[in-house]
């Protein structure tokens, strides 16, 4: 019988950020749930080899040179056999050891997409604060096709979706694939459940904060591509006025 939750971690040359993820997955309470898949691109590290002593622990674990961060991606996908799919990459965690027991619990149907909030982390895997509180574009309640429109309020650490309603990521994306696929799912209308908590630890300084100029560039690109050019431009301009406002306290 398939698992709840196909959970897919993708790693290279992470060890530490990877062992607190390892960690975070394999003592969930509700373990048997998961179906735990680790995608990681031949580190030279010393990751390959504490994933081949913990493979035990790990359902599907592939050790290969990859294309980058989304084709890592689109390989865990494509390797998941479980009902939902939700992405825990290295250095990210399942805050809670009880997520998957109490979500289970709490969730009355079988809803495409659950979602929560996200508490940052840094590089150590100390907490720095929830998203909700941190950036100037809120978590809501409900969740749609537009919600991107003013700025990104779920990350997809936490944001976790049926199996068949996932797309590949676009390659064509080095920096901001997952938004666009989050918004692809929800131009779908999934249902959606929201956990009203911190679902997922983010660490942050990854690979969108290290390229922070092209990232801007792909998430204004791509929201362009998703809701039109003119209304993008006019949304960009509340943005930055709403940015403006949140960080003199005023938002």
């Amino acid at each position: 019988m398939p698992k709840k939750f196909s959970v897919v971690t993708i790693n290279y040359n992470n060890l530490n950020g990877l062992k607190r993820t390892f960690r975070s997955i394999v003592c969930q309470t509700a373990r048997e749930e998961i179906e735990f898949i680790v995608v990681d691109g031949n580190s030279n590290d010393g990751s390959a080899l504490f994933l081949t002593d913990n493979s035990l622990l790990i359902d599907v674990l592939k050790i290969e040179e990859d294309k980058g961060i989304y084709d890592a991606m689109n390989q865990g996908l494509h390797l998941a056999t479980g009902e939902y799919v939700w992405f825990v990459n290295s250095g990210d965690t399942i805050y809670d050891p009880h997520f998957v027991q109490k979500i289970l619990t709490r969730m009355d149907s079988n809803p495409d997409v659950i979602y929560g909030d996200t508490m940052y982390l840094d590089l150590e895997g100390k907490d720095i604060g929830r998203m909700s509180k941190l950036k100037p574009q809120k978590l809501t309640g409900k969740l749609g096709p537009g919600s991107f429109r003013f700025g990104m309020n779920v990350c997809h650490q936490s944001f976790i979706a049926r199996r068949e309603m996932c797309p590949d990521f676009d390659l064509q994306y080095r920096q901001a694939a997952d938004i666009d696929w989050i918004i692809k799912i929800l131009k779908k209308k999934p249902t959606t459940y929201f956990y009203g908590d911190i679902i997922a630890g983010f660490e942050i300084g990854g690979s969108s904060s290290q390229n922070e100029k092209r990232a801007l560039k792909e998430r204004y690109q791509l929201l362009g591509r998703h809701y039109g050019v003119i209304p993008n431009l006019l949304a960009h301009g509340w943005i930055v006025i709403r940015r403006f406002l949140f960080k003199i306290g005023l938002w």
